[in-house]
């Protein structure tokens, strides 16, 4: 007799979309920041030479 287990597919909800393309957006904004204040710093080091 083979043993046969039942598995329930978990479906994300709206909400828990929802969560993950704001954590995206959130990431995409702060990589957007960084970028950002790595070419000011590097505009304030040109001003130091």
């Amino acid at each position: 007799m083979a043993h046969e287990e039942t598995v329930k597919v978990i479906e994300p909800s709206d909400k828990a979309t929802g969560m993950q393309k704001t954590i995206e957006q959130q990431l995409t904004d702060a990589n957007d920041q960084i970028e950002d204040l790595r070419m000011q710093i590097a505009w304030l080091e040109r001003s130091y030479e």
